[in-house]
């Protein structure tokens, strides 16, 4: 039987038993959906809302939020296909933003998540992809539902990174790949010649810098959580929490991959063999 998006099944994302009508026979916990999107962040009360507000508050002044930080339609079309030489079978996208690359994952069973809703809502007009608000810490999914998860750029912004991952390593099948692509931190010269390189040298890209100032001067965006790592840090992280790297792409060790500058790394991991 091929695959669909119905064939993803939601669990609570505390006690992990299956939901039925987004209410939880185990712990009894209920979950509300908004607009067909289910929300599992809590109450208003709740510290995790107040995440989803900044997010919300983003999405509602900006489209296309993250375009200027290396998500290229070229760099989409490599990470397809990146993800796709592990596998094409169910995917999971934590982050998934707006939907850009979520859209572009050739698996025909796919999920994002997102702390916003107001992402999720362009998301789910670009695939047919499974949204819900949730964060990774917890993660509303079944123990090995993914063959294959993904986070772009929001490794780092995980509120607790070892729980996450541990929830990461939970939902993949025992044959399954973690894909994480995260920002290492870069000097202020770095920086600066990042973006004479994306606007200006070799190709002068005005309307995208005036996208890219006015963006910067009119409600800038200010993300709650930025943790800084290194390429070892990182991989520490997956690997005290049971996910063994198997793979570190670089813009040095393959010098075809459209990446944004060497700060960006790409670390692959799955379950180690029994």
């Amino acid at each position: 039987m091929i695959p669909t998006p119905s064939d993803i099944m939601y669990a609570c994302p505390h006690c992990k038993t299956p939901l039925l009508q987004f209410a939880c026979p185990g712990c009894g916990k209920s979950y509300p959906v908004v607009e067909d999107i289910p929300c599992f962040l809590g109450s208003p009360r709740d510290s995790r809302q107040k995440i989803r507000e900044i997010y919300d508050d983003i999405y509602e002044h900006h489209q296309d939020v993250w375009i200027d930080q290396g998500r290229s339609e070229r760099f989409q079309s490599w990470f397809s296909d990146l993800a796709a030489s592990f596998s094409t079978g169910p995917l999971l996208e934590i982050g998934c933003g707006e939907g850009m690359l979520l859209g572009t994952f050739r698996s025909r069973t796919r999920a994002g998540i997102d702390p916003s809703i107001r992402a999720l809502m362009r998301a789910r007009k670009r695939s047919t992809a499974r949204c819900a608000v949730a964060r990774a810490e917890e993660l509303p999914f079944a123990s090995d539902s993914f063959d294959i998860v993904v986070s772009v750029g929001v490794m780092e912004h995980f509120e607790s990174p070892d729980v996450a991952a541990a929830e990461i390593r939970r939902v993949l099948t025992r044959s399954g790949h973690y894909l994480a692509l995260i920002h290492t931190d870069m000097t202020r010269g770095e920086r600066l010649r990042l973006k004479v390189t994306e606007f200006v040298f070799p190709v002068p890209r005005p309307v995208a810098l005036i996208k890219w100032v006015r963006k910067k001067l009119f409600h800038p965006i200010v993300q709650p959580l930025r943790k800084s790592y290194t390429i070892d840090s990182a991989r520490a992280v997956l690997e005290r929490n049971g996910l063994a790297v198997t793979l570190i792409i670089t813009r040095d060790s393959h010098r075809s991959a459209p990446l944004a500058g060497r700060h960006v790394v790409i670390l692959v991991a799955g379950k180690p063999a029994a």
